[in-house]
């Protein structure tokens, strides 16, 4: 399974976020704590800057090496400051079959939108899916799929919602779970498929813990990676700044909650300042009045 982190909020050091906590999200691909798989398939970072040149065009960086060998990206980490991140560390199951390459990491981020999106699941039987997918995807979208893998599949779909929505992001996730889910009705696909989401334009952070068919599992278990029949977890936390508070990291509290962290798993062993997020819930933060506001939705499809 993939692991996600985004932010949003007071500028910060991006090394901040990914090395240095005591489970931070580089650490979880080698020595993983609350979910037992590595991830060796390819890291992406996507991050706006308020202070950068043309700051509505966000840094980005994919590989499809193992980010804790990746030398330039620790470089990178060290340097930049943005106020909005959105990271996603790949992991396959580990099989031949799988496609290790940099096409296949997240965030995507296709030309023409300013919504970026990476996806901590798997859909089940994608395969026999995908191609009807299609009658979902504008022509003008679906020139820009260039990989293999569900995810980017998935977000042709939102994207082609967004016009249906008339720009209305939570009702172009809606949209897109609802053809998913008529899509596996008609081809009797019952079977537990994750999908967490997460999404960002360097102004908003949605992300929605979401699964199909939870608890649903194949007849031949064994030849499927176990790791995708479980419900994905998401955590968040939010408050002043996130920065080392007595030799720990976590987020400092204060008058104002300027500051959020999202993520597939918290990032410090002490959870007591993270808060888990229900199953079958979006939420959506964005800053108002310099203040993070939360707003969380039931995704009832």
């Amino acid at each position: 399974m993939c692991r996600v982190l985004s932010y949003l909020g007071s500028p910060i050091l991006v090394e901040d976020l990914l090395y240095k906590p005591d489970n931070s999200l580089i650490k979880q691909t080698y020595h993983p704590i609350y979910m037992r798989l590595l991830n060796l398939a390819g890291f992406g970072l996507v991050a706006w800057d308020e202070c950068s040149y043309n700051s509505e065009i966000p840094f980005i960086y994919k590989t499809d090496q193992l980010p804790f060998y990746d030398e330039n990206l620790r470089n990178l980490t060290r340097k930049i400051t943005p106020h909005c991140l959105l990271t996603h560390i790949r992991g396959v199951p580990y099989t031949e079959k799988r496609v290790v390459s940099k096409q296949n990491v997240h965030p995507f981020l296709f030309p023409g939108t300013d919504i970026a999106f990476a996806h901590n699941g798997a859909l089940f039987n994608f395969n026999e899916l995908k191609y009807e997918l299609l009658d979902y995807i504008k022509p003008s979208i679906k020139v820009h799929i260039q990989g293999t893998t569900d995810s980017e599949w998935l977000y042709a779909v939102f994207l082609s919602q967004m016009e249906e929505s008339k720009g209305s992001v939570i009702d172009a996730i809606l949209a897109t779970f609802k053809i998913i889910k008529n899509l596996r009705i008609k081809h009797n696909f019952r079977i537990n498929s994750p999908m967490n989401f997460f999404l960002s334009n360097g102004k908003f952070i949605i992300a929605t813990r979401f699964v199909f068919d939870y608890g649903w599992l194949p007849i031949d278990v064994e030849k499927f990676d176990l790791a995708h029949l479980n419900y994905h977890s998401l955590w968040y936390t939010y408050g002043e700044k996130y920065e080392l508070i007595h030799n720990e990291y976590a987020m400092k509290s204060g008058k104002q909650r300027k500051s959020i962290i999202i993520a597939s798993e918290p990032l410090t062993e002490d959870t007591t300042s993270w808060i888990e997020v229900p199953e079958y819930t979006l939420i959506m933060a964005e800053v108002e009045n310099e203040e993070i506001k939360i707003r969380s939705y039931d995704i009832n499809i």
